[in-house]
């Protein structure tokens, strides 16, 4: 796949606006209760997005690296799933949120249980439940789980580790309440030294929009098809995210944002789209509940403005939008043409490309659809977009294919949607956009914006004409079309033929416009480049 379709892709574009918007919210401070942390740069900020296709889009400081912090509590969470069986785990740690802030000790009064595993409490129950091997300690597994998330071996910052260990006094005391109560299997200086590392595993925002597509695709790493969780688990893991995943902004997240996230002190915020992509942003400033504030502002756009809340109501659609792709070199428009143009689009016709889409447009399946057309601009002038097939579009998907054609204007290409006249708001949308200004003395007609052709057929004809007249300018093309080729003189003889010849005059005639819209189709007894024609007594067989 060419780069050049992700770094010009609308979604990249969008991103780069996001991030470029949000460089000038400046609320929130760095967290202080762990003295290394105070190192960051409040300006830091890095937003990344992974598809479940495996496409990687990023911005910013999306590779400057930071302590992951209680981002990993999903990951161990899984894990412990994985090693111990549903029943065991739900023993030791619950799933309800606490409502309380994330170093709470938030227990229940006869178990000891702590209320989820997001929380402080929880997640170091959920650590003493990782089990070693005799080649792989703990802390090694949990290393290994987080490059089959990531896709690349994995680092402590032994630095934040130290500085974790000798100011976590708060939680080394969860940690013996809750050996008291007998959650623990090991000893709280062991399991609490475990915590310490790996909320100190050094990460990036595509890191963990890495680990975000990885749950989204139901446990497959969509970059190097590793699995990273057993499929039955991801569901459990994403519920908690949902409920628990923001501390006590939990509940105000799941309203206002709709997807599944967890945040840490270091910045990051990690949030989930099931079905569709992984986003990870990162921006030391947090607010007073210890999540990013940019990262909350970043996911909360998102979310309004590509309707990716997890209860917005979508029509089911089919499993790929793309019916069929072709060009013009294989599949003409309907349009009669005579050998010399036919010869024209035989050479040239790889310049037109239709893509027939078919069922509902949304978010994800709109980014695909724009990112197969990009990674084909290279070799192509005219694209046609035929969405006779599509039965409805999202807010989501309008904005993906609107930027879209934005960028393919400003390559001074053609891009045509056609068949649309029964999606009203994507219309609306489209007619309500500049993409770009008429060229000085063009008609509009010369140059048809994206909405201009009703049907392909008719967009495809505009095309082809564009190449035959091109031909023609660079001397590709026949200048003279024989007679025997005009499409009036078909089936006649050589005797025949040379009669018409003797009964006029020849006189060249420039080639009728190349340009034209729908109805507007060009004579095909006129050659591309000029046409020959007979005066004088030209009625009989030349006319029948």
């Amino acid at each position: 796949m060419d780069k050049r379709a992700f770094q010009f892709s609308p979604v990249q574009r969008y991103l780069d606006r996001i991030h470029e918007e949000l460089l000038d919210l400046n609320d929130g401070a760095v967290a202080d209760y762990i003295p290394e942390l105070t190192r960051a740069d409040p300006s830091w900020l890095g937003i990344a997005m992974v598809t479940v296709d495996g496409h990687v889009y990023q911005v910013g400081d999306s590779r400057q690296s930071f302590t992951i912090q209680s981002i990993s509590k999903a990951i161990t969470y899984g894990l412990a799933l994985e090693d111990r069986g549903l029943d065991q785990v739900l023993s030791k740690v619950g799933v309800e949120p606490s409502g309380e802030a994330f170093n709470s000790i938030s227990l229940e009064p006869d178990t000891g249980r702590p209320m989820n595993p997001m929380i402080n409490a929880g997640a170091i129950a959920t650590t003493g439940l990782i089990e070693g091997e005799p080649d792989a300690p703990p802390m090694q597994r949990i290393l290994d789980a987080f490059g089959r998330y990531t896709g690349r071996p994995m680092e402590i910052d032994e630095t934040v580790y130290r500085s974790e260990s000798d100011t976590g006094h708060r939680n080394r005391a969860i940690a013996h309440l809750l050996f008291g109560h007998g959650i623990l299997d090991r000893t709280p200086e062991e399991v609490v030294d475990l915590y310490f590392r790996q909320c100190s595993i050094l990460v990036t925002a595509r890191d963990l929009a890495m680990i975000g597509a990885c749950l989204a695709n139901n446990g497959v790493n969509p970059v190097t098809g590793v699995v990273a969780l057993q499929s039955r688990y991801v569901e459990k893991v994403l519920s908690v995210m949902s409920t628990c995943g923001m501390y006590d902004f939990s509940g105000g997240w799941i309203y206002n944002v709709g997807m599944p996230a967890k945040s840490g002190v270091g910045g990051g915020i990690m949030a989930v789209l099931p079905g569709q992509f992984g986003l990870g942003v990162f921006s030391p400033r947090l607010d007073a509940k210890g999540n990013s504030v940019r990262g909350i502002e970043a996911c909360k756009r998102l979310s309004k403005d590509f309707s990716l809340h997890l209860f917005h109501v979508a029509r089911s659609t089919s499993a790929t939008v793309m019916r069929q792709v072709y060009d013009c070199a294989k599949r003409t428009s309907r349009r009669r043409r005579n050998a010399a143009e036919l010869a024209v689009l035989a050479a040239q016709g790889h310049r037109i490309r239709v893509y027939e889409l078919q069922g509902e447009l949304l978010f994800g399946s709109a980014e695909s659809v724009g990112v197969e057309i990009l990674s084909e601009l290279a070799g192509a002038d005219y694209l046609v977009v035929d969405l006779k097939r599509v039965i409805g579009t999202d807010r989501a998907s309008i904005l993906v294919l609107s930027e879209l054609a934005g960028r393919i204007a400003t390559e001074g290409k053609h891009l045509f949607f056609t068949d649309c006249k029964n999606l009203y708001r994507f219309r609306k949308h489209l007619l309500g956009e500049s993409f770009g200004p008429q060229e000085p003395g063009q008609e509009p007609r010369q140059k048809p914006g994206p909405l201009h052709f009703e049907d392909a057929d008719h967009a495809v004809e505009w095309c082809e004409n564009q190449l035959i007249a091109e031909a023609e300018t660079t001397g590709t093309s026949a200048s003279v079309q024989d007679l025997g080729a005009q499409y009036l003189c078909s089936g006649m003889t050589s005797a025949e033929l040379e009669e018409l010849r003797a009964s006029g005059e020849e006189h060249i005639f420039p080639a009728a416009p190349a340009s034209s819209g729908p109805g507007m189709r060009p004579s095909p007894c006129i050659s591309s480049s000029a046409a020959r024609w007979m005066s004088g007594s030209t009625r009989g067989r030349a006319t029948t």
